[in-house]
């Protein structure tokens, strides 16, 4: 198995694990150009557009951080008007983002701990 091979099914196991989770609807780990690495089978997430939305909100927070002279973003939350549903990103290192729908929960804080864990494993094992 070559290493392209080793790389792509170790992201397929995050994306599993993310999946795993209650409440999560669909999710894509992208670089932040927006390339999809992997993503969940899902058609709440067609290719390319979770990969191209989920890098656009990243590099729209990173801009406003650097305008006001902090540092760049962790994680950005999109939260709708109807509160049915949220778009989390977490930056997983300085070229990958995890990106992310959930559905209505109550459990946020615990994605969110969860989300970073797995963050902070996939920029260790990528």
């Amino acid at each position: 198995m070559g290493e392209r091979d080793t790389s792509k099914n170790k992201i397929n196991g995050f994306v599993s694990r993310i999946m795993a989770m209650d409440g999560i609807m669909a999710c894509a780990i992208v670089s932040t150009e927006g390339q999809i690495l992997g993503k969940s089978d899902s058609d709440l997430s067609p290719s390319p557009f979770l990969g191209i939305t989920g890098a656009t909100m990243y590099a729209s927070a990173e801009a406003t951080c650097s305008t006001f002279h902090i540092s760049a973003p962790d994680s950005i939350i999109m939260e709708t008007k109807n509160k049915d549903g949220m778009i989390l990103v977490k930056s997983a290192g300085r070229k990958n983002l995890i990106v992310i729908i959930i559905n209505k929960t109550d459990n946020i804080s615990k994605i969110k701990d969860d989300i970073s864990d797995i963050s902070d494993k996939l920029v260790e094992e990528l």
